[in-house]
Parts: structure tokens; sequence; C-alpha cells
């Protein structure tokens, strides 16, 4: 399940606790795609958070809503346990 949390991060949420070698390729995948706008993940037991800075993405990007493209990038990041 991916859902917003809060202003600033999205978050997958896992029906199962997530490895340790799990975590290491999602970051590895997250370095490829991080910018300026979208800017860390953390992990917990079963999450997966992506941080961003919204005011940027609507000034750099000139859009309303950028929980598209954060949506993209998470859905990314976590299509590596696939």
């Amino acid at each position: 399940m991916i859902f917003e949390n809060g202003e600033r991060v999205m978050t997958y949420q896992s029906n199962k606790t997530l490895t340790d070698s799990e975590k290491e390729l999602m970051q590895q995948k997250f370095e490829t795609l991080k910018t300026d706008e979208i800017y860390d993940i953390v992990f917990t037991t079963s999450t997966v958070n992506i941080l961003y800075h919204p005011t940027l993405m609507m000034d750099r990007l000139s859009m309303i809503d950028p929980s598209e493209v954060v949506l993209e990038v998470i859905e990314e990041v976590v299509g590596v346990l696939k």
C-alpha cells in the first residue's frame, strides 16, 4: 500500500518485514533517482518513506500536485523487490 504521509513524505507499507538486503537494493535504486526535490529515503521495519520538497517541485516542474512524480519514484524503488 502506498499513501501520502503528511506534506513531505510518501510511504510504501509492506505486509512483511523488509530485510537488510531488500533495503540495500531499494537504497541503491533510490540513489539513481534522487534529485534536489526528492531528496531522501527512510526505512522502518516494514515501510519505505520517500521525502520530498513539494514547493520546489511545484516551482521547478510547473505543477500543482507533485505527488504523481513522487509516486512514480516510490513505485520504481519498491519495484526492485519483484
